[in-house]
């Protein structure tokens, strides 16, 4: 009897281990990543078992919603020879700064220095060239192309939409800089192309170009926009002042603090950028700050930049600023005699009518990656820094100490925070008050909160 009980224990506990060892395997195909106990916990490369080292680890987005590590790009493109319809996109590290990134916009080099010594790896990734150069030059390299093709044989429900959005030199474009840098946009079936420009008009131009689906700008300018040609809707606010960080601000040196800036003799001249949005603010500050206009005289420049130097210069008593010069100024202890920290006024991001109609479900998928990576900036701001260092407009000086802004989740302007925008729109006969909301704004694309995750590139 109790060998027979010994039996019946022996064949459960082998019953229950291969459960465990089955189940463990299921696992680890569902994620492409092994684990194994006697390593700690250490990622195994999903094609040969070697143990990756996070500094050069190339993951795969598949078509089922999972994601297959590797512990080089060698494997990773020898595992792709049977996989090529089953891959949504790569990501590889920048062995500069240790960011994960679209393998796509990626610089391969090809050297003497090895990665992976156990499957011998010569190939390197990069994101910026001169880096890549750098390392080709010390260590007897050569640019090569990229490993994983320039494109992939997509399976039908994986083909991609495209977009072309444009984006100003400013920090507002980082959330959407973000989602083409790590593939998000790529999760979700997008093929986003961000185009640059400087200034307002310079993105009208833009904008009406027939293959620009939308740009992101300021509440002044995106209504205005809005009943213009091509037609377009504000769909999401983009960038917010907030208690702590204005977004514009009318300026003075550090030595001229409010009541000696009220109180001088004579006119003050004040530096204001050449477009509608700063034209906007600063008639809204100097309109509270009660000067007659005898004692204002207004000098137009070519950009903030601009505005930014003759203030520090001292070639005028104040400057309309935005950020990050706003962000600029307080580094500078300069004087803040107006600004909209306690104002509702934020950036925008505007999409054409036609784009709207033709393109409903993109439009979804578009908003909703945007949101993903809005989600991972506020969350991970730190991560994120490089980037915002440099693409996010900031001028050289400030980089470094440059602090991360907190952007705005899913929300559209709401009517009374438009509507001193659009009381002075209609005082300058450029766009009626009366012109109803919904031909505006359109709210229909902005994702419950609640439904937004971190991308699989994100987490």
């Amino acid at each position: 009897m109790v060998e027979r009980k010994r039996l019946i224990v022996i064949v459960i506990c082998l019953f229950v281990f291969g459960l465990v060892a089955l189940l463990g395997g299921l696992l680890g195909k569902k994620t492409g990543k092994v684990v194994t106990e006697e390593d700690g916990g250490a990622l195994r490369c999903a094609y040969d078992g070697t143990k990756i080292n996070p500094l050069y680890e190339v993951e795969a987005y598949v078509s089922d919603g999972t994601v297959v590590s590797f512990c080089s790009i060698y494997c990773a493109t020898r595992w792709l020879q049977s996989n090529k319809d089953r891959v949504i996109y790569f990501t590889v590290i920048d062995e500069v700064t240790g960011q994960k990134f679209d393998s796509s916009l990626a610089h391969f080099v090809e050297s003497d220095v090895v990665t992976i010594p156990e499957v011998k790896n010569r190939i390197h990734a990069f994101y910026v060239k001169e880096d890549a150069l750098k390392h080709a030059k010390q260590f007897n390299g050569k640019a090569i192309e990229n490993p994983f093709g320039t494109a992939f044989v997509l399976p039908k429900i994986a083909q991609f939409d495209k977009l072309t959005i444009g984006a100003p030199a400013l920090p507002d474009a980082i959330p959407l800089r973000l989602a083409i840098f790590r593939p998000i946009f790529k999760e979700n079936r997008l093929d986003v192309k961000v185009v640059s420009f400087m200034g307002e008009r310079e993105g009208k131009a833009l904008l009406s170009k027939e293959g620009t689906a939308g740009l992101i700008c300021d509440l002044p300018t995106g209504l205005l926009l809005a009943k213009g040609s091509p037609s377009v809707r504000i769909v999401k606010n983009v960038l917010r002042a907030n208690p702590y960080r204005a977004l514009y601000g009318l300026v003075a040196p550090a030595d001229m603090p409010y009541e000696d800036f009220v109180a001088m003799e004579g006119p003050r001249h004040i530096a204001v950028p050449e477009d509608l949005s700063s034209e906007f603010y600063a008639e809204y500050y100097l309109k509270n700050l009660d000067l007659s206009s005898e004692e204002v005289v207004i000098r137009k420049v070519n950009n903030m930049s601009s505005a930014w130097d003759l203030l520090k210069s001292k070639e005028v008593s104040a400057a309309l600023l935005r950020t990050p010069y706003t962000d600029m100024a307080v580094t500078e202890k300069m004087s803040f005699l107006a600004d909209d920290r306690s104002l509702p006024w934020m950036s925008v991001l505007v999409l054409k009518d036609s784009i709207i109609k033709e393109k409903l479900e993109s439009v979804r998928r578009f908003i909703f990656g945007l949101e993903q990576s809005v989600l991972a900036l506020n969350l991970k701001p730190d991560e994120f820094r490089t980037l915002l260092q440099e693409q996010g407009g900031i001028p050289k000086e400030a980089r470094k100490k440059f602090p991360m802004p907190i952007f705005e989740g899913a929300n559209c302007p709401a009517p009374d925070e438009i509507d001193p925008v659009m009381a002075w729109l209609d005082k300058k006969g450029l766009l009626s008050r009366a012109t109803p909301y919904k031909d505006l704004i359109d709210s229909q694309f902005l994702p419950n909160p609640d439904d937004v995750g971190l991308a699989f590139c994100c987490r």
